[in-house]
Order: C-alpha cells, then structure tokens, then sequence
C-alpha cells in the first residue's frame, strides 16, 4: 500500500492548496473534526450552520474577500439555507462547499434543488480533480462581475483519496477585465449632468462594493450635489459629510426623501430600488430624468424605468465621468437641500426614567474607535443604528438589507472580529433578534472576540409590534415575547454581562464595556412602545412619511 501511495498525495492536502491559491485565510464551519486536517488557515467552528455562513458573510462584507464557509449536507444544509439568502440579495461573496457522505447522484441533485434559487451558481464534483476545477471556478464567480455566493458540492470520500499530484494553478480563473462603457454613454450623462437644475445622488451597496470611495469624494468635491444614501450605501462615505442628507426610503430622513422627490435628475450608484426604497414606484422621484449605474443589467429598468441606464461597475463608471468637465450643483439648490432636517427618529422623554435608543446609539458611536465595525440584527434597532451611528468609512456596517434576517447580527460581528486579531466590534441587536442565534455567545467566548453586544429590550418584536400599533389599530398578535436575563445569560456563557435601566446606568456600562477585553453583554431597558420614525405607510409614498407628532 505504501508503494502504491508513493509519489501521490492526499486529496485533503489538494484541497488546502487550491484554498491557499485563492488567498483564504479562515474557514468557518461547524464540524471542526471534518476539517482538522486543514491546518494552513484559520478555522473558526460554530454552533449553528445559518450562523456559520453569516460569520463568512460578515468577514466578506468586512474585508471585500470572498466568505468560505463547509457544510455537512446531510444534517446540515437547510439550516444554511436563510444566510445564503441573506449574502446572495446583498451581493456578498461567499463560497460555500456543502460536504456529503457519497458518490451518490440523489445528493448532488438535492443539493442544487434546495440552493439553487438562493445562490448565484451551484457546481458539483465526483473526484479530487472535479473538485480543484470547481473550487477555482467557484471563487471566481462568486467575486466577478455582480458578487454573490457560489456552491460547490462533493463527496466526503474523495478527499481521502490518494492522488497523482496535478497543476492547480492551470485551474486558476482569472476576474475578466472591467467592460468598457461606451465614451457616447458617457458623454449623453455628462450632459444631462451639467444641464439638470436640482440634482440629487443616490449612494447604493454598489458603491461599496465596488470600492468607489475615492471616485465619489472626487464628483462630490467637482459638483457639490447633494446626496442620499440606502441602507446599504451608508458609510461609502462619512454620513457626517456635510452633502449627506441622510438615508432615503420607508425610514428615511425629510431631507432626502424631499430632495429626491423634488429632483429633476437622479443619479443612483449601485441601487436596485427596493420597495424600501422607493415606497409607490409612481409616486418615486415623479419629476427626474433618471441615470442608474449597476454591475447586474438584470437589475437596471426592473421595478424603476431609468432615462440613462448603464451597466457598470460604479468606481469604474464614475472615474471615467470625473475625467469631464461636471458643473457645479446649482449654488441656491444646495444649499435649500442642506436646510432640510435631517433629523429622523424624534425621541421624546422616555417614561420612567428608561433609555432613549438614540442615547445608546450615540454612546456607542463616542465609545468605538473609527475603525469599529457595527453590526444589527433586523427590526427597529437596525433602524435607530442607520441614523444616529456616525459611519465614517465603507465596510464597517454589517448588516442584513434585502433579506431582513433577524439572527444576522451575532454572527456576522464573529466573522467581522476574526477579520484582523485587534479588530474592534459592536453588535446592536434586539430581544426577539438576539434569540434567533444566541448559542454563538458560545463561540465569542471561546474564541475571546473583541465583541460588544447591546440589546435592546423591550418585551416585543419591536417593529412588527409598531406595524400593528400604527396601521392595525393596536391588534396586537404575537408580538409580546419573554426573554431571560441577558447579564446572567451571559456570564453562564463565560462573558461578562451588565444591564442599564436608566440613562446614567447606560453611560457607565458602555463605558465600563470598552475597557473589557473580550465579549460583553450590555442588557438595556427601553421603552416598550418607543417607535422608529418617520415611517412611510405601506403603499405610500416617501413624502407620506409618518413621525411623532414631535418634531
């Protein structure tokens, strides 16, 4: 047998070297005795497959790398199945390698059946030398062109076979180059540019994607046009910029759904207007010539009819028109955009002395360095983080935009803090998200990660409960919900937790958090029907938006 086995090498040690081709550096997983074995990267082993691969998620979205993350198909799968959703609709990419235990063909179809409508591209192999074409394969389409996540399913057995070594790096595929946009296309949007009275920037996920920073500080400094942002786009610049009106849509600031409606161009940079978005699509920017730059063509003209559409990537599109002459926004129109409030969700006293959310936020923001990253889970923290942390650089807000996955936060800061060995995060969550995967305190611990969680609790699915309160004449139903006592929970995990119910109880543990090395719980009571304002009423427009009564 060891005269046969000369000479070859294991399929394991193939399979580590086409991963350290493509420059991974950590795999997560759930299953760390299926994997020992890879000992030239990190490994970072969590409780829960839908945990697993929203930690590569957060590593992704955090660093620009494409996410890895292995899944055991028999058991494990479905569970994977909502967090690669969640990557897919926020163009993540991740390449995950679902391992199943035969050569059978009823799994590599079942695999693809199950994934296929939540991944970009599903690939399958049946040998060691399949499985090199396909891992190269994978990264590269899960990187190119509009990112997203990428399958790739084999059986267990194979990498345990004993192979004749072969050139991997024949199997390498290189990222095509960018596609021209044609100089015409270019010229008709310079023109409108440069023609157009009250024009507004829209600021999508694609432009972080794409890294565009540089070239969007550049238009900004040439033209001097007021912008908005998307969930997804906040932080492609600093949020404090003094042209940021703030975010658009159902959440939105009156300053950036007004300037948006009342523009007679729009130009939007990697934004594939959602209904959050847009609110009625009739009644979204009524009066705009519109120009919509995107990597993805199946995303241009789908749900908003654009004057200019142009497919691209942003960064690229948008050097190419900063080598123009661009006018300045007009003088009288900017600065009217800028006198509008940008002020969102107006907080009045608390009752009884509890928190105000924007405190939290905002003490949050004093308390982390610049370089935090900051994730949320979904619902009305998401919400209350989007407007009052100050965002000052691209990458550092994690968070679920298209899919909406409660659950999403605490794993995503796990992939976030084995990002770098100092690297600093906050995860804002609520009570009902916090529970959706709790059991990775458990992986924080172990793995002694900077990580800051605050919940707020309110005894509610906060935002479903503000639903029903403002458009279901408080029919409440299945809202109200219990939770346990984070402080406690926990240290039961080997944390340390600490609770605030009022303001001054809030400062000191947050402050008290960024002195301890290591994960903490912050536990913070507020008020059980604080709602997020303003609020656009389901089949309204942007400028219908709700608020307090406050302002």
């Amino acid at each position: 047998m060891q005269e046969m086995a000369e000479g070859k090498q294991k399929g394991l040690d193939l399979f580590a070297s086409i991963l350290k081709q493509e420059d991974v550096s950590v795999v997560f997983h759930t299953n760390k005795k299926s994997f020992e074995p890879i000992a030239s990267f990190s490994q970072v082993s969590l409780i829960h497959e839908q945990a697993a691969v929203h930690a590569a998620d957060g590593y992704s979205r955090s660093t620009g790398k494409a996410g890895v993350a292995m899944i055991m198909s028999e058991y494990g799968l479905t569970n994977a199945v909502t967090s690669m959703g969640t990557a897919q609709l926020d163009s993540v990419p991740l390449v995950i390698f679902v391992q199943h235990p035969s050569n059978d063909i009823e799994y590599q179809l079942g695999v693809e059946e199950i994934t296929k409508g939540v991944t970009k591209h599903n690939l399958s192999a049946h040998s060691m030398e399949e499985l090199m074409t396909a891992a190269g394969k994978a990264f590269h389409i899960a990187v190119s062109d509009r990112p997203g996540v990428v399958v790739v399913d084999y059986p267990e057995c194979i990498l345990q076979d004993m192979v004749e070594p072969f050139d991997t790096h024949a199997r390498h595929h290189k990222i095509r180059p960018t596609k021209e946009v044609s100089m015409h296309k270019i010229d008709a949007i310079v023109e409108a540019m440069n023609e157009a009275e009250q024009p507004i920037l829209l600021v999508g996920g694609g432009t972080v994607i794409s890294g565009a920073g540089k070239e969007l500080h550049t238009f900004l400094e040439e033209t001097g046009m007021p912008y908005a942002s998307t969930l997804m786009g906040l932080g492609a610049l600093e949020v404090d910029h003094p042209l940021h009106l703030g975010m658009v849509g159902m959440h939105g600031t009156f300053a950036a759904n007004r300037a948006v409606h009342q523009a007679d161009l729009l130009i939007c940079l990697g934004v594939r207007f959602s209904d959050r978005i847009t609110g009625r699509i009739k009644g979204f920017s009524p009066h705009s010539k519109k120009i919509q730059i995107d990597i993805d063509p199946a995303e241009v003209n789908k749900r908003v009819i654009v004057d200019y559409p142009v497919i691209g990537d942003v960064k690229h599109v948008l050097k190419k028109i900063n080598e123009r002459v661009l006018s300045a926004a007009d003088p009288e129109w900017r600065e009217s955009v800028k006198s509008w409030s940008k002020k969102s969700a107006q907080f009045h006293e608390p009752k009884h002395n509890l928190i105000g959310p924007d405190f939290i936020i905002r003490t949050l923001n004093q308390h982390a360095n610049q370089d935090a990253l900051i994730a949320t889970d979904v619902g009305q923290h998401q919400m209350w983080t989007a407007h009052h942390y100050c965002f000052k650089r691209p990458r550092r807000f994690l968070t679920s935009g298209g899919f909406g996955t409660m659950g999403y936060g605490l794993p995503a800061a796990i992939g976030g803090a084995v990002s770098s060995p100092h690297q600093q995060v906050v995860c804002v969550s609520g009570d009902g998200s916090i529970q959706m995967n709790i059991q990775e305190l458990m992986t924080a611990v172990r793995y002694q990660l900077d990580i800051k969680i605050a919940i707020m609790k309110n005894g509610y699915l906060g935002m479903v409960r503000q639903w029903q309160q403002l458009f279901y004449k408080r029919n409440y139903s299945h809202v109200k919900i219990s939770s346990p006592d984070y402080a406690i929970l926990a240290e039961s995990y080997g944390a340390v937790g600490l609770r605030a119910e009022t303001q001054e109880q809030a400062e000191a543990i947050i402050a008290q958090a960024f002195r301890t090395q290591g994960p903490v719980v912050m536990e913070f009571t507020i008020e059980e029907e604080e709602n997020v304002y303003p609020i656009v009423p389901p089949g309204g427009n942007n400028t219908d938006a709700l608020d307090d009564g406050r302002r």
